[in-house]
């Protein structure tokens, strides 16, 4: 889908000089930026194309609330139209209940000061996310009066509200800022939302191009609000194509966005929703073929090196991929002079893809390695007999800088269907995991689903067991011939119960859009509980819990929470399931169960629902020799302590020895049955 606006890109770069090569290139996001969508009129922008917010990519809704002092029930008949504080309090509870948060947007006008503080200040009580104000020198809006409501009402609220969240919506074409005043709105806001309506820009210049009014809005806020840090909140056309908002999300992106907002949400376009669901999904960039214009490269041929004229990094070309050269002595390593390259211009190599084209044989300098490039992965070649048994006997290998290779992934694209050389078993490459097909039919089944490419690769034999098993977290799934989906989230698997958790669980970048769908019973071999170390967050609850060796352990103290990350023994990161899809798995610590706290060195084990301090190794390995405790011992935050009561059961001297039979201590709490309870010493008495 972005193949148009990527066009327009490398033409840009040819008009400057130097040369693009060819890339199917989609960039890589960071992360996924929330998607908005804004309300104008309930009557107006629902249902839209799809009437369930639950199924649509949005996080948040921008809800108008008033017009000057009027609120939007006087111009908007439905029911949910805002009546005042008491109906939006309603629309933020049904808004929140499916996981949607609430933003209120208004149009100030008029010059009644006072009523308009006093609404604006009634709305910031309910309980919005933020207020944004809708600030245009046009007829129906602020007009003539923006510059006096931006002194007079906006700097006022801010007075008297300084902890509200404030943004403004803005026209970013400079030529309206004097009439409205945008920097004064600015310079008491939280964020700026610049309203880049590329089709209503139409012949405009840069403003009608979906990046460049993206980008240039963001640039001149160091004219609107210098010095200051505004969160970026473009406000996007959703009555587009899809290309075109997929082009303002990049420059969104670039921008440093965390969020966009969409205008409005009755006129988005299907293909609009669409791509902004596989927004969160990664992408690569592989090369496809050297493209008609690769004239105008002063060094277009495989083994050039260029730099940028702004940048001292070093490149070569093999293939339309580039490979980064990190030091002289990798420069020589590979053979070449120091001042073997060409200059191109700024920018150019950004879009250069990292990937080769299928077939592509290379090798690190130094390394007697040669590996095959197939369907945006790098497989190792065995032997020259494999390499002529691929038919690629004759073909060139081409030298890389140490360490050049890595940035090919060793995991194929997704759908990609694998065969290994001499084998005839064919594999399914999906969530970034292998599936063995198990039969033509169901090959054949996946391939009508858009699951599976049609042709199979042929790589080296071997080469499938630097693919994983598992599918990669976030992966959705479901099986061929089954309705229930699935999320994998810290190697584990949880079923999505519906639509809403689902894209809640999107939209938190918790869970890719994607659907792979793959063969019916292979994710029975799927694990139910996260691995160890995970730490996991139901969806709508702040209960955080730390995972090991099957158990769930509590966190409660954030000190202690990130001793254990210090440590190693718990992630950074949280890991957001569905509602309840911790309730399986069993609250540590369990019978048996050896622990240690993060900030201590004495083992403790779990027996009878008390734990008991290991007093020494010996002790240590009885116990798990007998059967009674389980390695490996898991550090978890504690506190940890023995409690005197469970002490004072003890015999005296008798630590954990063992009975006659089995040297037990007869008294002792881990006896087995059969060993006798001894009284309490008179010295032990209390």
């Amino acid at each position: 889908m972005r193949r148009f606006a990527a066009a327009l890109a490398l033409l840009t770069m040819l008009a400057v000089g130097g040369q693009h090569f060819g890339v199917d290139f989609t960039p890589r996001p960071a992360k996924a930026i929330e998607i908005e969508t804004v309300v104008w009129q309930f009557a107006q922008d629902y249902p839209g194309v799809e009437g369930d917010d639950t199924l649509l990519p949005v996080g948040t809704v921008h809800i108008k609330t008033h017009d000057g002092t009027d609120w939007m029930s006087t111009y908007d008949g439905n029911s949910k139209a805002v009546t005042g504080p008491a109906s939006l309090r309603r629309l933020i509870a049904d808004y929140n209940a499916k996981g949607i948060e609430v933003v209120a947007w208004f149009v100030p006008k008029g010059v009644d000061v006072e009523r308009q503080v006093a609404m604006a200040e009634a709305v910031l009580d309910t309980g919005v996310k933020a207020l944004y104000a809708d600030v245009e020198p046009f007829d129906g809006f602020c007009y003539w009066d923006c510059n006096y409501l931006a002194e007079q009402f906006w700097w006022r609220l801010r007075a008297e509200r300084p902890e509200a969240n404030l943004g403004v919506i803005y026209d970013p074409r400079s030529w309206t800022w004097q009439d409205s005043g945008t920097w004064k709105w600015l310079s008491t806001a939280n964020a700026a939302l610049p309203m880049c309506y590329w089709e209503l820009y139409a012949d405009q210049g840069i403003w009608a191009d979906p990046s460049g009014c993206v980008s240039q809005a963001h640039a001149d806020l160091s004219w609107l609000a210098p010095g200051r840090q505004l969160e970026y909140i473009p406000m996007l056309e959703g009555d587009t194509s899809g290309d075109k908002f997929l082009a303002a999300m990049d420059a969104a992106r670039s921008a440093g966005s965390s969020r966009v907002s969409i205008w409005r949400r009755g006129v988005v376009r299907p293909e609009v929703w669409e791509a902004a669901w596989n927004i969160w999904e990664p992408t690569q960039a592989v090369a496809s073929a050297w493209p008609s214009y690769w004239v105008w490269s002063p060094c277009p041929w495989d083994g050039c090196i260029l730099k940028e004229e702004s940048s001292p990094a070093l490149y070569v070309l093999y293939s339309g991929a580039k490979f980064h050269i990190p030091s002289p002595d990798a420069l020589a390593a590979m053979g070449r002079r120091p001042g073997d390259y060409w200059i191109v211009g700024a920018g150019m190599l950004q879009t250069v893809a990292d990937v080769p084209w299928d077939g592509t044989l290379l090798q690190e300098a130094g390394s007697p390695t040669v590996y095959a490039v197939y369907a945006g992965a790098k497989f190792a070649i065995p032997s020259p007999d494999a390499l002529y048994a691929m038919g690629l006997g004759f073909q060139q290998v081409h030298t890389v800088a140490p360490g050049g290779l890595s940035q090919i992934p060793n995991v194929p694209r997704e759908g990609t269907q694998l065969m290994e050389l001499g084998s005839a078993t064919e594999w399914q490459i999906t969530a970034g995991a292998r599936f063995p097909l198990p039969s033509p039919e169901v090959r054949d089944a996946l391939i009508g689903a858009g699951a599976l490419e049609a042709t199979p690769y042929i790589v080296p034999l071997g080469s499938l067991a630097q693919i994983p098993t598992t599918p990669h977290d976030g992966a959705r799934v479901r099986e061929l011939s089954s309705s229930a989906e699935w999320q994998v989230a810290a190697g584990a698997k949880f079923p999505l119960p519906d639509a809403m958790v689902r894209n809640q669980l999107v939209r938190k970048s918790a869970l890719e859009w994607r659907l792979n769908i793959v063969p019916d019973g292979t994710l029975a071999a799927l694990p139910t509980a996260p691995r160890d170390g995970a730490r996991v967050q139901e969806l709508a609850s702040n209960a955080e819990w730390q995972i090991a060796s099957g158990m769930k352990f509590a966190l409660t103290d954030a000190g202690r929470r990130e001793a254990l990350i210090a440590a190693g023994s718990l992630s950074a990161e949280v890991t957001v399931v569905p509602p309840g899809a911790l309730g399986a798995i069993p609250e540590g610590p369990q019978e048996g169960t050896l622990l240690q706290e993060v900030s201590g060195t004495t083992p403790f084990v779990m027996r009878c629902g008390s734990l008991y301090r290991i007093r020494d190794n010996a002790q240590l390995d009885r116990l798990v020799a007998g059967g009674l405790a389980r390695l490996p011992i898991v550090k978890v935050s504690g506190p940890l302590s023995e409690p005197d009561i469970t002490a004072r059961k003890r015999c005296a001297g008798s630590g954990i020895d063992v009975c006659p039979v089995g040297r037990w201590a007869a008294a002792n709490p881990f006896a087995p049955p059969g060993c006798k309870p001894q009284e309490t010493q008179p010295s032990e008495q209390r």
